[in-house]
């Protein structure tokens, strides 16, 4: 990749990352509206807190396709986005 390249990827992850986190903290929200939710209320609130985690994955998928394009494919890149029982020890993310 060319350095003009490069910057884009990079600014491209910068942007999804910050609507990745943006999405984390609607779950979040979400979450709480459906604890506090009346019972009447319960499933319409549970369903809003699914919505907002599909969307988070969504934004999680779009931000790590961004840091593999940038890493070329080179090696993995971990992190929140591999399950507990994929990831690297810290050792071997610091190589």
């Amino acid at each position: 990749m060319n350095e003009q390249v490069d910057k884009q990827l990079v600014d491209e992850a910068m942007d999804a990352y910050v609507d990745w986190r943006e999405e984390c903290a609607g779950v979040w929200d979400a979450y709480e509206r459906w604890t506090r939710a009346p019972r009447i209320d319960a499933a319409c609130a549970f369903s809003a807190y699914r919505a907002a985690l599909d969307r988070e994955e969504c934004a999680s998928h779009a931000y790590a396709d961004l840091l593999a394009r940038i890493t070329g494919g080179k090696r993995p890149v971990w992190g929140v986005f591999a399950p507990n029982r994929l990831r690297a020890p810290l050792a071997d993310r610091m190589t």
